[in-house]
Formats: C-alpha cells, structure tokens, sequence
C-alpha cells in the first residue's frame, strides 16, 4: 500500500493512532462547515447487545458495518465484547445450486471475534460512526474496554484499537477464525511467528470452473500476545490490555480466483506494521473519506432527508470503488451467509443498475467503473447466447438466432452469467443509460470511443435483429415481443420500446460524434421514427382520478402496481421536462395512480429502487407528495440506517438521485435548477450535470440566490431561467462580465476548461 509522504519521525508511536482527528476537520471552510453538524445525525447508535441471530441475514447488513469495495465487514455483539465478520468481494464459488439456478454465488470468509474476561455490567455502547467510517464500542463490563475499528480504503486492512481506563489489566482473548458450518468448503488455520492466519476454499467438486481461496491474518500489536491453534478452522491469541498502554488487533483479508489465499503476502504485511505505519494508515483512511464526502453534498433543511442521503452515499463509496476486484452484487461487499438471496448476485434487470444510479449527478462516477470492468467480461458470453440460446427466453423464439447481447437476468462480478432470462431480453440494453452517463457526466471522449459506443452498438446490433417490421394500411412499424416483467410476454410494452428507442437515439448522436458507422444511420434513424405509440388506457383499480394513464404493454395490462411503464422517463430519459405537455400529463397520471393511489410508492418493496422516486422528479410530479412518501420509507429504516425490504440493498441509495434530480437536472444539454422542489429552501454543493459540468446553487425557497459552475470541458452552457421574474442574467469569469445569449428563457455562453463562472439573475423592475 502506498504510504504518505510523511517522516516516521513525526509520528509520537502508536498513541498518535489513538488521538487523530477526524475525517473532516473541524475547519470554517463551507464543506467543514457543513459536516461538523452532520456527525451525530450520521452515527447510529444501541444501547444494549445485539447478537449473531438478531443481525444474521441473507440480504442487506443488519448490523454495524464498514466497506472498502473489496471486504465487507458486519458485527455483532455480547456485553463483553464483539465479532468482525468478514467477507470479501471475489470469494466467489462456482457450482451452487437453489431455487434461483446453478452457478456462481458468493460467499463469507470468516472474521474476528474479540472477547474482554471481565464481569457484565452497565454502560455498554455501540456505534457505527459514517461520518468517520469507524464502529466503536464501549463493554458492558466491570473493567470496561474501548474499541474502534476502521479499514483501510485501498487495501485490506482491518484495524481494532483496544484502550483501558483500568486500575487492574484485563484478559483479552481475540479468535480469528474461517466459517466452517458448511463441510463443502475447505478451511485451513495455521500461526507463522505471531500472526495467526486462516483460510476457506470454495467448492471443489463437481462442474467447477474455478477455485478460489481467501484468507483471514491477525498480529496484536502494542503488547505480548500468545497464540493457539484451536481448530483446523481457528486460531487464537491473548493477551493482557492496561492502561495507558493501548494495543491493535490488525487484521489482513487476502485471496483470490486462482485458489490461493495469499497468506504469505499477508503475513509480510502484518510482520513489519508498527504503529507510525498504522497511523499513517489511518491518516490515509481519514483523507479517502474526506474526499469522497466532500464531492458533492446538498441541504435539504430536513435532518431525516440528509441523513439517508448521506448514509446512502457512505453505503455506495463502501460497496464500490476502485478498489474492488470485481464488482459487487445487490449486497454489495456484505454477503455474511452461505446461503446469500439470489446467491448475492448481479441482477441485471435494475436491481444492480440501479445501484449506481446516483454516482454521476453526485459526482463520484468513477464508483461505477468496477461495473463496467464487470460487463464488458460478459460481453463473449453475451454474443454466444443471442446467436444460440433465444429458445431458452421464450418457446416461440426456437432457432432465431440475433447478433449483439442476450444476457440472463443473474450473474457475479467476476463474469459469469448463470439462471433464468424469465422471458426478458433488455437485461443487456438496461445498462446503455450507465454508459451514456459516464460520457454524457464526464465528457470523457476516450470512454466513449473504447467503452460505451462498442457496448451501445451490440445492443443496436441484437434490436436490428430482433425487432419484428410490420406493414400496416399506409406504412409500418418495427414491433418488440418480450418480458416487460419477469415471466410475462408483451407485445410493445413501453418498458422495452424505451430501451429501443434510446439505444438506437445514442447509436445516431454518437456514431457522428465519433465519425464512424455512417452507412448504418439510415436504419437506426428508420426504426426511431416508426416504434409502436405506447398504449394508452383508464385504471381499471379503484382508487384512481378517473384519468387516462400509460399501460404496460399494447394489450392494456394493468398489473401490478409499479410503474415499469415509465421507463422512457428513466433512465432511458425520452420522456422529460421538454416533452409533450399531453404525454408529460400522462406519465403524471400514471405514476400517481400507481404510486400513490395503488401506494406503490411504500408498499411495492422496490419502488424506491425501480426508479419510481426519480422518475416523478423528471416529470414535474409534486415533490411534496415525492418527499413524504419517500420518509415514510426512511422512518422504516433500521438502527444502520439501511431500508430493509427483505430482498435488496444497494438500489435503495437511489434516494440521492431523487433529490438531486430536484435540485438539478440536464435535459436536452439545458440545465435546470431546483425543478422539482417544494418552496422551501435548499442548496447542492458540486452536483454534477452533463456536458462535465459541476455545479454549486443555493434557493430561498422562491428564486435562486446564488450559482458558481466549474466547466471541465469547455462546452456551451445553457440554463434554464430558473424563475418567473429572472429576465436577464449576468455571468462573471473571474471577476469579468462574459458574453451571453439569452433567448426563449435560456441564457447560453461559452465556457473555457477549467474555469469557474459565477452566474447572477436579475429581476425585470419595469
């Protein structure tokens, strides 16, 4: 791991690790200032233990939890001490069977449990501190211990600081050990010279098409520590804590897919830590999170709205990021069960797109390049099933074999698809929005040509072939047969003709960009101009306002309540702001009869993460309606502040795209400010819109009062006059008035990368 450029010298020994700040400081700069009134609201907090079986899931944690992208940690308590679960994103096994198919699944490798031999009594405490990234605890023991665990961010270390206030040293047991309930997988446990190490391998028999190994290391530093193998699964030291004299329980999660644990890599890992290098570790830990903290943040003036929005982005930094190996699935690092739902997997029908969503408005898009890594392993497996397997989504497609990509609706990140495609064929165009956005967010032109175009254009080549053309009267239309839900058959359900329609839109915007496939345009522009209307229909469930909405597919299906209909409004973003005042009207009357009439929005258990949320804030939808629906499904989080539903995880950080979406969207190259918040006042700070810019605006609640916009990529920008009585506008670079255009309610002037602009409006006093 890289370490700081910092003498060793400055460093008063491991008691400097036992007094750094946090990971903000507590500065008078606007982000410190922000964030010093954010701690508490960030740290959840119990009072009394929680055990395994309280904490123990097959989805989302439960429990206290910390992530780095790579290992997944979970904990659980007694009075006297607690266990470190552990898990690491690519222990992956191969040839794990339940009712959801055969194939890859992913799996827990073991942890850390820490035990302090002394009496029970009052004062425990519990915390999971985000702000900080750390859990801390406070026994409920007679002699009571504090212990503070952090990770490091961009490798793989695990740190536990035990202190005492004690008059009499206390015994400490900590077991480092390898989950062994399931006899498939091999465990191994070993002590080389002070540093105890276990290890589990995953499934060896049968159809395997690899192996892999992870391992668990632990040395105690600060103090002696004796060592015993206890088992072929465990190993375990004590030692004595006193005070004034703290000690570290540093642990290394290692592995791999080539069925080595790397235990000797962790070993010259932890033989050589002392504590300068631990707390430039932790130095390190404090400046990634102030980083990713300070990327961009809003304020909503509603404590539980900014709690779940920046819990949310604390979840998605932890769960992905360049440092993962490979991508997670919808439980992100945290798969703490053998028997993980859906075997903790990639699906690929929103589930985990939607996941990662809200990175690029919240300017942290590179959080989403592990997913791209993920895909683009997919892509050989991909082109082999759309030319042989379409039988297998649906009887009526035997020998149809199509160019491009067919992917099932599962897969694990180290790129392996397994299960059912329950009828669906948009598992592969439903990620074509992701690509677009890390080019249309970033401006990166490189990304485009190597990575996005290529993906988008298999997706054109399978809808090419795919698609059924139909002659009508006087013309004709291109017709889409397939799963707009898991296990129906539709014909144009608006679910799908938007993925479409969206692809072969990008197909033509890009292929002129990039000066390339010139001779397919005609087609691509044919089949945009003659998709199917969507199917319009009344309700036919009481209660609803007796108003026209959009059905799910060309035959009226009115069932169930969400609102997958409202794709072409995201993320395939066809239908915004600018569109049709009738076709925007009935989206409207589509996602309230839906989500508000039928409750979608708080009893369908995936709305927030099917989009529902964002899909109201691109229509004009009534964000008083959007934000008490949205804390009636915060009020239900856990004691960690995570949504359960009993099934998903990570697509319930889709909450920070709702609201920045409020705050800021970029429809057709315009920029629109606070379009779908109440009349309150609010502010973002370096939200991030297309055309690579970032942007800074502050709202009373009536008009906006301040706007600072950094431009990346020197393109034109162009904002919306954000209110009624704005009738002209100055914009300032550098101090200097700069040239603008403004016409139609749109203030347009060149920018220059790099460069800050500070925009002003000004009412019409005539």
């Amino acid at each position: 791991m890289k370490i700081c450029n910092i003498h060793y010298s400055v460093i008063l020994g491991i008691a400097a690790l036992f007094s750094l700040p946090g990971c903000l400081s507590q500065g008078n700069n606007p982000d410190d200032l922000f964030f010093q009134n954010k701690k508490k609201m960030l740290t959840a907090r119990w009072n009394s233990p929680f055990s395994q079986a309280e904490t123990a899931s097959k989805h989302a944690p439960k429990g206290p939890y910390l992530g780095n992208g790579d290992v997944g940690l979970v904990s659980y308590t007694s009075e006297n001490g607690q266990t470190l679960q552990l898990s690491k994103v690519d222990f992956i096994t191969d040839n794990w069977s339940d009712w959801a198919g055969t194939g890859p699944a992913a799996l827990p490798v073991g942890g850390v449990s820490i035990s302090v031999q002394s009496e029970p009594a009052e004062g425990f405490c519990y915390e999971m501190r985000q702000l900080d990234a750390e859990l801390y605890m406070h026994t409920g023991t007679a002699e009571p211990v504090e212990m503070t665990t952090w990770m490091t961010m961009d490798d793989n270390y695990v740190v536990t600081e035990l202190t005492t206030a004690s008059e009499h040293p206390i015994d400490v047991t900590v077991m480092t050990y390898a989950n062994d309930e399931n006899k498939l997988y091999e465990t191994t446990s070993g002590i080389r010279e002070k540093v105890g190490q276990v290890s589990r391998r995953s499934r060896t028999e049968g159809d395997v098409r690899w192996i892999a190994r992870a391992g668990i290391s632990t040395r105690i530093t600060g103090t002696e520590a004796s060592w015993e193998k206890t088992s072929s699964s465990q190993v375990t030291a004590s030692f004595q804590i006193k005070a004034g004299q703290p000690v570290c329980i540093v642990t290394y999660v290692s592995g791999s897919l080539e069925d080595d644990a790397r235990l000797p890599e962790a070993y010259e890992k932890l033989s050589s830590v002392n504590g300068p290098q631990l707390a430039l570790l932790k130095i390190e830990k404090k400046q990634w999170w102030k980083d990713m903290w300070t990327r961009s943040y809003v304020e909503t003036n509603d404590s539980l709205l900014n709690r779940q929005y920046l819990s949310s982005i604390y979840l998605m930094a932890s769960a992905c990021n360049l440092h993962s190996p490979v991508c997670g699935g919808m439980y992100g690092v945290w798969n703490m069960n053998d028997s993980m739902n859906y075997h903790g997997d990639i699906h690929l029908n929103y589930n985990s797109q939607a996941g990662f969503y809200s990175v690029f408005s919240a300017n942290r898009p590179e959080l989403a390049m592990p997913y791209y890594d993920f895909l683009e392993k997919l892509i050989p497996e991909g082109k082999r099933r759309a030319r042989e397997e379409m039988g297998l989504v649906h009887p009526s497609l035997k020998d149809k074999s199509c160019r491009g990509l067919l992917f099932s609706v599962s897969a694990l990140g180290n790129g392996y698809l397994y299960g059912e495609y329950w009828q669906q064929t948009m598992d592969a165009p439903f990620n074509v929005p992701l690509f677009s956005w890390y080019y249309e967010y970033t401006g990166d032109r490189e990304f485009l040509r190597k990575r996005a175009y290529p993906f988008i254009r298999e997706c054109g080549d399978f809808y090419e072939d795919y698609l059924k053309k139909e002659t009508l009267d006087s013309t004709y239309r291109y017709n889409i047969l397939t799963g707009g839900h898991e296990g129906s058959w539709d014909l144009n359900p608006p679910s799908d003709l938007a993925f479409v329609e969206q692809t072969f839109r990008l197909l033509l915007r890009y292929s002129e960009i990039l000066g390339v496939d010139e001779n397919r345009r005609a087609l691509w522009k044919d089949i945009v101009t003659h998709l199917p209307s969507y199917k319009v229909i009344m309700p036919t469930k009481t209660p609803n306002q007796g108003l026209p909405v959009y059905a799910k597919n060309e035959a009226g299906w009115d069932l169930p309540a969400h609102v997958i209909q409202l794709h072409p409004v995201y993320p395939c973003e066809l239908l915004n702001l600018h569109s049709d005042s009738t076709a925007l009207q009935l989206a409207r009357n589509t996602l309230y009869y839906y989500a508000v009439d039928q409750q979608g929005f708080t009893e369908t258990m995936n709305e927030l993460g099917l989009s529902a949320f964002v899909m109201g804030t691109r229509i004009g939808f009534d964000p008083d309606i959007l934000i008490d629906k949205m804390k009636t499904l915060i009020h239900r989080a856990g004691t960690n502040f995570l949504i359960l539903d009993g099934h998903h995880c990570l697509e319930k950080t889709t909450i920070v795209e709702t609201i920045n979406s409020m705050m800021l969207q970029s429809v057709d190259g315009v920029l629109h400010l606070f379009p779908c918040w109440p009349d309150k006042p609010a502010s973002f700070t370096r939200l991030r819109a297309k055309g690579a810019f970032v942007v800074s605006a502050q709202y009373d609640g009536k008009q906006v009062t301040s706007l600072k916009l950094t431009s990346e990529r020197g393109e034109t920008c162009r904002i919306a006059l954000p209110q009624k009585d704005a009738a002209t506008a100055e914009v300032r670079q550098n101090g200097e008035t700069i040239k603008t255009i403004q016409k139609d309610g749109i203030l347009s002037f060149t920018t220059e990368a790099g460069k800050e602009y500070d925009i002003q409006f000004l009412p019409d006093h005539e």
